[in-house]
């Protein structure tokens, strides 16, 4: 076989070669540009489902009901979201208070602790009444999240996040259909809701790679 004819055999070769190489490297590519924009796309659908998601999670009182009437002498106990049983039980204490520091000659001492009393009613209902709104308004804004971007939520975010969320939503069961307190309520290390928020909150940003 003449050299020439060996030559040109080997050329041949080494451009089939050549364009398959090419042409592999060129898939990789798409398909790494392909990979890049899926990602891109899933970090920004992600990103605002967790945004909107945040926004509910905030709305939840950081205080259990039960939590605001420890102050109260013979509270009611509050569970199943009946805030409406707590007010009417703080109504009658109230309109009983009323009527014993009304008796004539009654002890000056038990006067003022009557007036303590009064007072921490007052305080307890006002608090409360902030309280049931901001708890309904959170239940009613995550119903709708449930309904419109849990899907995506449960198709995309990571298992930690999802798992965080369930731990959530027990804290937030436990504090308003079963009545626990979150512990200190203004301490952001000892309060439940505050910490599981937190967790969440930190396991969202680490999965679109804020953190």
């Amino acid at each position: 076989m003449s050299s020439e004819l060996v030559g040109a055999i080997i050329g041949g070769i080494i451009g089939v070669l050549g364009t398959i190489i090419t042409q592999r490297g060129s898939r990789k590519v798409k398909e790494s540009e392909w990979r890049q924009k899926e990602y891109q796309a899933k970090r920004e659908t992600l990103t605002e489902v967790y945004k909107s998601l945040i926004s509910i999670i905030n709305l939840f009182p950081d205080e259990s009901p039960n939590d605001i009437l420890r102050n109260i002498e013979y509270a009611p106990n509050y569970c199943l979201e009946n805030y409406d049983a707590v007010f009417s039980i703080l109504d009658i204490k109230f309109k009983d208070y009323e009527t014993q520091i009304s008796i004539p000659n009654i002890d000056y001492e038990r006067k003022n602790s009557i007036r303590t009393e009064i007072s921490n009613i007052n305080y307890a209902k006002e608090k409360l009444a902030v309280n049931k709104n901001s708890y309904q308004k959170a239940v009613k804004e995550y119903t709708s999240f449930i309904d419109s971007d849990k899907i995506v939520f449960d198709l995309y975010a990571s298992r930690n996040v999802r798992s965080w969320l369930v731990r959530f939503e027990i804290i937030i069961h436990n504090v308003f259909i079963s009545g626990y307190s979150v512990g200190d309520p203004d301490d952001p290390l000892e309060n439940t809701i505050k910490i599981y928020r937190r967790e969440l909150i930190n396991a969202m940003r680490k999965d679109i790679g804020i953190i």
